[in-house]
């Protein structure tokens, strides 16, 4: 089944990582798998690390991205953006790195004094870096 097209633009602190029409947006929040058509209510969200697909109109493709954080804006008929900490292609995606990423947020963790913001960073930092390497599973199984 098609579905109508609508404007999504994916935007990074390096930069536009996509800008075009999708059929869909499949993305994970904090409240859990969000998935968007044309006229869904406006809403605005906090994106967690995951996986972001993008269904394109033309050939039924699926851009495939590793997010690792954001916001989402869905504003009715004018389209989604999505702000993300970072995104890239899945085929870009190295469990090695998410590995590290993780080793180094639990010494950051390990290092903070609790009950600081630094401390409260950290937390937030691990808690991404895991949710990283847990996608690894995810994605290889595919």
């Amino acid at each position: 089944m098609a579905y109508t097209p609508f404007q999504a633009d994916v935007l990074s602190p390096g930069g536009q990582v996509f800008s075009g029409e999708v059929q869909q947006i499949s993305t994970r929040t904090v409240s859990g798998e969000l998935g968007v058509l044309r006229k869904h209510q406006p809403l605005l969200g906090r994106l967690e690390a995951g996986e972001l697909r993008l269904y394109l109109p033309e050939d039924g493709e699926v851009k495939r991205f590793v997010q690792t954080g954001g916001y989402i804006q869905v504003a009715g008929d004018t389209g989604v953006l999505l702000l993300v900490d970072e995104a890239f292609p899945v085929e870009e995606y190295d469990r090695a790195d998410a590995e590290d990423r993780q080793a180094k947020a639990v010494a950051r963790l390990e290092q903070s004094e609790p009950g600081t913001e630094q401390h409260r960073l950290a937390l937030a930092g691990k808690k991404r870096a895991d949710a990283l390497v847990k996608l690894a599973d995810t994605l290889e199984k595919r």
